[in-house]
């Protein structure tokens, strides 16, 4: 090979022959990762679901730690955990009349004013029996937005026609949709790395 306008051809032709391996190694690599894909299909797991743990385990654990913790809280601030096993339960807890004990059952436990235990567990604001109408919804909206409260502070769970009602009237009353992401909702910024000083 012969040396050409300063290039040294052995020396390019050697470089672009390890890249041609490389290459032909990453194609074999990606078939053989095709075939690991088909396999777990194959075998019922959803290939899916296989890389988004494939992608999830080379994160950092903080980093990963920190994505799930803020997919849940965007998940319940859009009302999506309602149609979890967890929030489907406690919907149908909440939503039933409170049990009067039987005769062979002995009564549930009180408090010295004659309510239940988990009394205070509950909204002090929302009554055991809500009979609140979607216009009261609306003027409680308006009432949280003038208040100062935030939009995910709304106390009617999802699939009720007075959410949306009260989410109305909040965001008209504070001229907003509410989305502003607060700070604590983002993610922590990286720190970049500090240049080294020249000598």
């Amino acid at each position: 090979m012969t040396d050409v306008g300063g290039v040294v051809g052995e020396r390019l032709l050697a470089i672009v022959q390890r890249i041609e391996r490389m290459e032909e190694e990453i194609a074999n690599c990606q078939a053989d990762r095709r075939e690991i894909y088909a396999e777990a299909r194959g075998a019922g797991f959803d290939a899916k679901t296989v890389r988004e743990i494939v992608k999830l385990r080379k994160m950092d654990p903080m980093d990963r730690a920190e994505q799930e913790a803020l997919l849940d809280i965007y998940k319940a601030a859009l009302g999506m955990l309602a149609d979890t096993p967890l929030g489907q339960a406690a919907r149908r807890r909440l939503s039933k009349p409170p049990e009067k004990p039987s005769d062979d059952q002995p009564e549930a436990p009180t408090d010295d004013d004659g309510n239940d235990e988990l009394d205070d567990l509950l909204d002090p604001d929302v009554p055991p029996e809500d009979t609140r109408t979607v216009e009261d919804a609306r003027k409680l909206g308006e009432e949280a937005a003038k208040a100062g409260k935030p939009v995910t502070s709304n106390p009617f769970p999802a699939q009720d026609k007075r959410r949306a009602a009260w989410d109305e009237a909040w965001c008209m009353a504070s001229g907003s949709d509410g989305m502003e992401v607060p700070e604590q909702w983002r993610r922590t910024p990286k720190k970049k790395p500090e240049p080294e000083a020249r000598p």
